[in-house]
């Protein structure tokens, strides 16, 4: 994909100009958003326990699932359907309807979700938790509509008020020796802040009379919007059952070392490309009709995404030990082999990211749950397994390392499929991996080499800058040396952007 001028004004690259914006918008906000969130997670975690953490992250494990389902799919659905201010409201109607009564239910289920983890101090804390489903009920059809315009810059604003008041909110609450509850009115708060951004963003507003939806508004919406949501729902399940496992098994501080332990690669990694999913997702469906720029998109797209994996999630596996010794300190010793195996299970997933979104780009959205299907039959039984308090300490060890491995196995099935569905070669999908392999050897060598060799302690700052330099510098290094073209290419898709940011 090479990079594009102010003059071209042809429908490819006109479409590759706003993908390549909305990418570029879209990362942005994230990075700001999930810096703010990951910099607020390093003052939590010097001010407080990891029972604190744990105590929390098993409040939030059903509220993560209960948080796919806020809208059923319909905000969702708008994205993909033909614009229609009737569309509109109907999908705002189903959203606050819905997300109502799933708040309710919530509260109503506290108490039962508090003896499941054997953890009476969970009640409270999951009740007001809830609140954040009907509060982000509210801002997903303002949300939707700026992903469909592919308005990135400005939905850029209303992720970073987020993250700002979730932040700011929990760190004063804790500094303040609220415990826990830092992290949950935090949490709410942000969510709060969130949606009432998002609705400054976009001219729709609803009419008076929006909830009178009649049955041929609601069936387009619903009948795309009911299966991307239950293969959504799946997927939360998929990727957050280690919580549910770990929560139920084993004791709070341990799923505190765990959560903490996915802190990094996930806001570095997974939810990057959560960002990217929303450029992807609509710039699929634009694209449906038209298999050679599918397959281009596509293949582009997976060449970014594996690279940008494999460095950030091999560097941080090798920088482990030092990372959670300098940044968080010496009592969350615990999640150090838990944060390499999790690097690396979150590189996987990035290999196995793009899938889901070209699945429902060309309507096709069962794809991914039956993927989710058969990702969930072999996870359960594998985590249950080693989520057994027989293991001790190590029991968190083996969770992680499980979860590594299946990540590495279903990347491959997901590729192979979309592969199948959409007309590539498993031999241009693996093409996509030569940069990917370049850089982590390189990176691998590099830090690995400060890691073993220097002798200064893992606590030593100094120690970590040095490993992550070297790492960088000869993981860049190895890929220009026998991969100028990826550099090249990767330039291209920065100028373009930059080119539009002025636009």
């Amino acid at each position: 994909m090479e990079a594009v001028g102010d003059q071209d004004v042809s429908p490819s690259r006109g479409l590759r100009r706003t993908a390549v914006g909305g990418a570029g918008w879209n990362v942005l906000s994230y990075l700001g958003g999930k810096a703010l969130v990951l910099a607020s997670t390093v003052i939590l975690a010097r001010l407080l326990t990891p029972d604190d953490f744990g105590v929390v992250g098993l409040a939030l494990v059903f509220i993560t699932y209960a948080d796919v389902l806020t809208d059923l799919g319909a905000a969702e659905a708008l994205i993909y359907l033909p614009p229609s201010r009737r569309l509109d409201d109907g999908a705002l109607t189903i959203s606050l309807l819905w997300s109502a009564a799933v708040t309710l239910v919530a509260v109503a289920a506290a108490p039962a979700v508090a003896r499941f983890f054997h953890s009476p101090a969970v009640t409270p804390l999951f009740r007001v938790l809830a609140l954040s489903l009907l509060l982000g009920g509210t801002a997903q059809v303002p949300d939707a509509l700026l992903r469909k315009e592919l308005q990135f810059r400005r939905r850029m604003v209303a992720d970073l008020g987020r993250a700002v008041g979730q932040g700011v909110i929990s760190v004063a609450l804790a500094m303040a020796g609220l415990g826990a509850w830092a992290i949950v009115y935090g949490y709410v708060a942000g969510d709060l802040v969130w949606s009432a951004v998002a609705w400054t963003l976009v001219d729709y507003r609803p009419g008076r009379g929006f909830w009178r939806i009649q049955r041929e508004t609601i069936r387009p919406l619903l009948a795309f919007g009911i299966p991307a949501v239950g293969s959504a729902l799946l997927l939360v399940l998929v990727f957050n059952v280690d919580y549910l496992i770990v929560g139920r098994r084993l004791a709070a501080k341990d799923l505190g070392y765990y959560t903490l332990a996915f802190r990094v690669p996930q806001t570095l990694i997974i939810y990057l490309f959560y960002a990217l999913s929303t450029v992807a997702f609509p710039m699929f469906s634009r694209t449906r009709d038209e298999p050679d720029r599918l397959k281009r998109g596509y293949l582009t797209s997976l060449r970014i995404q594996n690279t940008y994996g494999a460095a950030v999630g091999v560097g941080i596996a090798t920088v482990a030990p030092m990372l959670v010794e300098v940044v968080f300190g010496p009592k969350w010793r615990p999640a150090i082999v838990p944060l390499e195996a999790i690097a690396l299970y979150a590189m996987f997933r990035a290999f196995g990211t793009g899938a889901g979104d070209v699945y429902k780009g060309i309507g096709r959205p069962r794809i991914s749950l039956w993927l989710a299907i058969v990702r969930l039959m072999v996870l359960v039984p594998a985590l249950w397994f080693a989520a057994d308090r027989a293991f001790g300490s190590r029991a968190i060890d083996y969770v992680s390392w499980v979860q590594m491995v299946v990540a590495f196995i279903m990347a491959a099935l997901m590729q192979g499929v979309a592969a199948r569905v959409i007309g590539v070669s498993l031999r241009q999908v693996a093409g996509t991996l030569r940069p990917a392999v370049l850089v982590a050897a390189g990176t691998a060598a590099g830090a690995g080499a400060i890691r073993l060799w220097v002798r200064w302690p893992d606590s030593d700052p100094w120690k970590l800058l040095a490993s992550i330099t070297s790492g960088a510098v000869l993981g860049l290094l190895l890929l220009y040396t026998l991969d100028r073209e990826f550099i090249t290419e990767a330039v291209g898709l920065l100028k373009a952007w930059r080119r539009t940011s002025r636009t």
